[in-house]
């Protein structure tokens, strides 16, 4: 009885621990997650790493179905870094060009669902995604994996979902005790790393 309870926890834990290894790291979706809870709010920031975590939610199911050489097909095309780029400089633009301010917006904030829609493209054309669930692979196969297939990919959500959770309500939390300068300060310095990564991915695009 209790190794039967046992199994899909381990299964369960087991994806957890890959989805939040995968999603932890600070890279651009996380910029992109901090820059909109700073912009907007804690729910679309929630709606953004909802995004993301729905994006390792699929990349999570393609590996456990044996469907990582497809993904390593796409990081492999030739178009995908340079388009990523664009796609991220675009972000960028905008979190630059938009006012921050605590109590009233000159902008209206983007509606949830296009937080999420967002996120998700975004999170499709971020080359490093399908990079780090190929890394992971050796951890989600072994003895079993078909029957804890379904288990597997509710924890890489799980996981994944969580970090963006506690990322959201962290800086929510540190919003709230900052001022409006301090806040469009820290929303220019989310613009400035977001065009970095842009330009650098297609720098590289371009030279590859």
């Amino acid at each position: 009885m209790s190794a039967t309870i046992t199994a899909p926890m381990t299964a369960l834990l087991l994806g957890a621990s890959v989805g939040l290894s995968i999603a932890a790291p600070i890279g651009p979706a996380a910029v992109l997650c901090i820059e909109r809870t700073l912009a907007a709010g804690i729910t679309r920031g929630l709606a953004t790493g909802f995004g993301v975590a729905t994006v390792h939610l699929a990349y999570g199911a393609l590996a456990i179905a044996g469907g990582v050489g497809l993904a390593r097909e796409w990081l492999n095309a030739a178009f995908v870094p340079f388009l990523s780029g664009l796609v991220l400089l675009w972000f960028a633009v905008r979190v630059l060009r938009r006012r921050t301010v605590l109590a009233t917006r000159a902008e209206a904030p983007p509606t949830l669902v296009s937080s999420y829609c967002g996120a998700v493209c975004f999170g499709f054309l971020n080359p490093t995604t399908p990079v780090l669930f190929a890394a992971m692979v050796p951890a989600l196969l072994g003895p079993g994996t078909v029957t804890r297939a379904p288990l597997l990919v509710a924890g890489i959500f799980i996981g994944s979902l969580a970090w963006w959770c506690a990322l959201s309500g962290g800086i929510s939390l540190l919003r709230g005790r900052m001022t409006a300068r301090v806040l469009g300060v820290m929303n220019k310095a989310a613009g400035l790393a977001l065009a970095g990564l842009a330009l650098a991915m297609i720098a590289r695009a371009w030279n590859g």
